[in-house]
């Protein structure tokens, strides 16, 4: 059976379909991939959903798209499922990601909200991602509140015994400001061991075009980066 990782967020918004599709396409030059939303709610999946947004940014790329499960409300997904009068289980999700890591040499499953989404009434992502013995992809904001959540979602992590595979900062401006590059700064000192990767803002009618975000890295490439080749970030002196 092929690796698992999970991309989870530290909040809804925070770009984890961009991230999870852009490493798709990277990860797929070399590797059979698969690109799995575990749960969809709010959005048809092949119209309006993540899987639509993986098939249109990964045009030409041989990756296997697929969305596990979904709900018609916004919500997160033990909610959705009730609201909808129907169930979710964890377990048959898990099960259904293990069945395609099988066929593939990475599956990159895509999560919902961040990391402590409950997925059903006894199961989050955090719980999801030890049962797939799954990695995790970090995606972060690079603004105003990200150290706060960053550092609470990666206690979470650790607490659990779950591996950050790398810190993905999406969003980041052409020219970062003060408060960007001191929050990236930070969380390099604190976190030297993680990865940190950072990939350029797109205005939204660009998303779709992974080859304008312009990734940059931080620290050593992680497994999951072994066969690609990223430009080095060099952050501004600090002053004192």
């Amino acid at each position: 059976m092929g690796r698992i990782v999970l991309v989870t967020g530290t909040d809804t918004g925070v770009g984890k379909t961009i991230v999870s599709a852009w490493l798709a396409s990277l990860t797929s030059q070399s590797q059979r991939v698969a690109l799995v939303k575990a749960v969809q709610t709010g959005a048809d999946p092949v119209v309006d959903g993540d899987e639509a947004f993986y098939r249109a940014a990964l045009e030409g790329h041989t990756i296997t798209t697929t969305t596990l499960a979904t709900f018609p409300e916004p919500l997160a997904p033990s909610i959705a499922a009730r609201r909808a009068g129907r169930s979710v289980r964890a377990q048959d999700i898990a099960e259904s990601c293990i069945r395609i890591a099988e066929d593939h040499d990475l599956t990159i499953v895509e999560g919902s909200g961040g990391l402590m989404v409950p997925i059903d009434e006894d199961t989050n992502f955090a719980d999801f991602a030890g049962t797939l013995d799954a990695d995790l992809v970090l995606v972060i904001r690079p603004g105003l509140g990200t150290l706060n959540h960053t550092v609470l979602t990666l206690e979470a992590a650790f607490t659990r015994n779950l591996v950050i595979e790398m810190l993905v900062c999406n969003g980041l401006a052409a020219k970062p400001r003060i408060l960007e590059i001191e929050n990236i700064r930070f969380l390099r000192s604190r976190y030297p061991e993680i990865p940190l990767i950072t990939l350029r803002r797109l205005a939204r009618a660009s998303l779709h075009r992974l080859s304008l975000l312009r990734p940059q890295i931080l620290g050593d490439p992680p497994p999951l980066m072994r066969d690609s080749t990223l430009e080095r970030m060099e952050l501004p002196r600090p002053h004192s």
